[in-house]
């Protein structure tokens, strides 16, 4: 049976009672909306609490600068205020992750980051990511600096640890991009796609962009082909309401799209707004929401579907 995250907290082995499992999952939520970038005053390289990934997630910013291929609406990056262009150091991204990586085994990350205690649940290192501020596929070190974490993963030991990468999909046509992918390793590493929308005034509206969706929706089975697919969908309401039964209805096609061109879909996670978005007029969606759209995805497409509320 899948569970919500709301019942993997309060299913956590190590919660005593029901009241002690609420409060771990209450404190954790709080941590989960903050991702903050700065650690030890590094550049690059940051612990990141993450719901999607169950655990805690070291994120890579190849974007320092924010620069990114979309204009998403539901953006959570904080692009207020000028930034200081900042090109990407191999070098510096290696020293980084490997000091993290170093506090982990002490066992001095979650105080050098503020986290405080956690519960047992989500002390765990899951992944090496790829994401940060912007599209990392946009950047031209993207297949160095992936060799060069999956060589310093290796030199661990840490076979368990994943590579992820977490893209808007715009940059998984090129080919210097797809032989990158090609290095990861099946059925471990994974790549995360953006898929939000179901027809295309949805998707420019939201991406601001004038791309394509169907040329979208082809690069995702494209990448498909190297890697399982994780599908990331964020859904938010406005004071006029959530989104419309023909909006639900035409996502779902979106996805059927993919199924009928058998992309090889690992999951699909429908979450929402948890920290201030782009467009301040944008509400997160209830939980109950996600999880009753998660029903419908799943009925209509087969596909595996988790939610995570704000």
């Amino acid at each position: 049976m899948k569970m919500t995250v709301a019942q993997f907290y309060r299913t956590s082995a190590d919660s005593g009672t029901r009241e002690t499992a609420d409060l771990e999952r209450k404190e954790a939520r709080t941590r989960h909306s903050l991702h903050p970038r700065a650690y030890a005053r590094f550049r690059f390289v940051y612990p990141v609490l993450s719901r999607r990934a169950r655990g805690v997630s070291l994120g890579v910013n190849l974007s320092p600068d924010a620069r990114c291929s979309f204009s998403c609406r539901y953006c959570q990056v904080d692009r207020r205020g000028p930034r200081s262009p900042s090109r990407v150091d191999v070098g510096a991204i290696m020293a980084e992750a490997s000091a993290i990586l170093d506090d982990w085994a002490e066992g001095t990350l979650t105080a050098k980051a503020g986290w405080g205690p956690l519960p047992l649940s989500l002390l765990r290192l899951n992944d090496l990511a790829l994401s940060g501020d912007g599209e990392p596929t946009q950047s031209p070190l993207f297949a160095q600096v992936l060799e060069a974490l999956r060589e310093l993963l290796d030199n661990r030991l840490l076979e368990s640890v994943k590579l992820i990468i977490i893209t808007n999909g715009s940059g998984l046509s090129r080919p210097s991009v797809g032989r990158a992918l090609g290095r990861l390793r099946p059925g471990h590493d994974e790549i995360w796609v953006k898929l939000d929308w179901g027809t295309q005034k949805a998707f420019r509206e939201t991406t601001g962009t004038r791309r394509s969706l169907t040329a979208h929706l082809s690069r995702v089975v494209s990448a498909s082909r190297i890697l399982p697919v994780t599908i990331q969908t964020c859904l938010f309401g406005t004071e006029a309401g959530g989104p419309s039964e023909a909006e639900i209805k035409a996502y779902v096609r979106s996805l059927r799209f993919l199924r009928k061109r058998k992309a090889d879909i690992a999951r699909v996670q429908i979450y929402t707004i948890s920290r201030p978005p782009a467009d301040p007029g944008l509400l997160p969606l209830s939980s109950g929401r996600l999880d009753d759209i998660a029903r419908i995805v799943r009925n209509e497409t087969g596909f595996r579907v988790e939610t995570f509320g704000a």
